[in-house]
């Protein structure tokens, strides 16, 4: 079970599969956008949503 809280409040909960696949929430979606990754490719695909999530 992963549960992501902000600011004291439960925002998302779930297994991580669920979570990271299908999150619901703009916050636990921009945390995801901001990971890094090995592929370039694929980290400016990321920089790119999390810009529109702001």
């Amino acid at each position: 079970m992963l549960a992501k809280i902000r600011r004291s409040w439960l925002v998302e909960e779930g297994t991580g599969e669920q979570v990271l696949r299908n999150p619901r929430h703009d916050y636990t979606r921009r945390l995801i956008a901001s990971l890094p990754v090995p592929d370039p490719v694929e980290q400016a695909k990321r920089r790119e949503v999390a810009r529109a999530l702001r």
